[in-house]
């Protein structure tokens, strides 16, 4: 290993040396290499350094090491491809010279090998692509916890609209606590995934911790209210091009059903069977991954029948806006229905249908494990507590309905002397 500067003619024909300095040395091979370096020669030293490190890795069968580990991370793209042509360096040791957009491309690919969902996987790219650009982050040396923290900090939330034949994101009002966690979830999978493979040496965002996030309390809306709700749609006018009779439809099967709101978008008349009164999901549509078959009720059967008429097979069931739109419009019938809901009850949304299946379900006497396999939850706790509202009525009636004490007091009394 040494270190020279090269000698060179200008064109006056004085020979003069180079400004930078060069390191010459011999791999594993016994084969000669030389590699542009610095024009300080300590810079060069510590170079060469690295360089002569690398090579007796190689000829002992080794790894490198943490802190060369953190040196090839910061290293010129052009010397790792130089030292991996020479079979100093394994390719995958070289990839912290990559560009992040390389190695995010890398993992979406992953994420499918292991039989993510398509659209979970693009979500979560698309969430650290989203950061990663705001926070200017280009390869891993500039992986910065602080500043990705302060990014997510101030997030706003992002809505996709129309504008002049264009389709294009919107940041509007500042995003929730939890959307916020679901954006640190994703840039630290991406980090865990780089470490387990080889491609850094240490997680750079390890320690940042998710903010606590209250649960956001989803109404449901009572059976009162839901007829209310259908009578006044079934005649109203259109909203989000969808007529009001298909607009009460879709949310009595909703409320039927408690199919999500992306479950009901995929749904086609090929899913339903009529003469079964059954509809039926694949897996690759479904948030637990699996075939879901639920039964229907007979006169909900019968009025999809005749909205599905003279329809293909492969028509999609329901018409539905985008999913920014399904709470406002559900809000807007339910405003036009003049009924309010009020805020202590939990936020109104579409999924609030889903909240409504689970209460009529628990107040019709449905045993908690029928409840459970038809709301397709893996923990009886999460039906009984979050999706099994406790409905107008149900606690002065349960009150109601406990023993009459007097009545029992009566026939207890005994004659106890002449004067009975």
């Amino acid at each position: 290993m040494r270190l020279y500067k090269e000698h060179y003619t200008d064109k006056d024909g004085k020979r003069k040396k180079t400004q930078k300095w060069y390191v010459d040395f011999s791999d594993h091979h016994n084969r000669r290499h030389r590699v542009p370096a610095f024009t300080e020669k300590r810079s060069t030293q510590a170079l060469a350094d690295n360089i002569e490190a690398l090579v007796s890795c190689k000829m002992a069968g080794q790894q490198p090491g943490v802190e060369m580990q953190r040196w090839l991370e910061v290293a010129p793209t052009a010397l790792l491809k130089k030292l991996v042509s020479w079979d100093i360096l394994d390719g995958q040791r070289a990839e912290g010279g990559k560009l992040l957009s390389v190695h995010l491309e890398d993992w979406k690919k992953s994420l499918l090998a292991n039989g993510c969902d398509v659209r979970h996987a693009k979500l979560k790219y698309k969430r650290v692509q989203r950061v990663f650009a705001k926070c200017g982050f280009k390869t891993w040396a500039g992986v910065s916890a602080s500043r990705l923290q302060h990014e997510i900090s101030i997030l706003k939330k992002e809505v996709y609209r129309n504008v002049k034949g264009e389709v294009i994101a919107v940041e509007t009002e500042p995003a929730t606590v939890k959307t916020k966690n679901y954006y640190l979830q994703a840039c630290q999978q991406f980090c865990r995934w780089a470490v387990m493979d080889g491609r850094i040496v240490t997680n750079p965002l390890l320690h940042l911790k998710q903010a606590k996030a209250e649960s956001e309390k989803r109404a449901a809306i009572e059976p009162a209210e839901l007829s209310r709700l259908l009578r006044a749609t079934e005649t109203s006018p259109e909203r989000f091009r969808i007529p009001g009779h298909e607009r009460a439809l879709l949310y009595r099967f909703a409320a039927q059903s408690g199919l999500r709101a992306n479950e009901i978008r995929c749904l086609t008349i090929a899913s339903f069977d009529f003469d079964n009164q059954l509809v039926t999901l694949a897996g690759k549509y479904t948030k637990n991954g699996q075939d879901t078959t639920l039964p229907l009720r007979k006169d909900t059967v019968a009025m999809l029948k005749e909205l599905f008429v003279n329809k293909l097979p492969q028509t999609n069931a329901f018409r539905l806006p985008s999913k920014y739109n399904m709470a406002y419009m559900l809000r807007a019938d339910l405003a036009a229905a003049q009924i309010e809901i009020d805020p202590e009850r939990g936020q109104v949304c579409f999924h609030s249908l889903r909240h409504s299946f689970g209460s009529m379900l628990a107040a019709s006497g449905c045993h908690p494990k029928v409840a459970q396999e038809l709301l397709r939850h893996s923990d009886i706790n999460l039906t009984l507590s979050r999706y099994s509202h406790v409905l107008t009525g149900q606690t002065a009636k349960a009150v109601e309905a406990l023993p009459d004490l007097n009545c029992e007091a009566h026939k207890s009394k005994k004659a106890t002397g002449t004067n009975d």
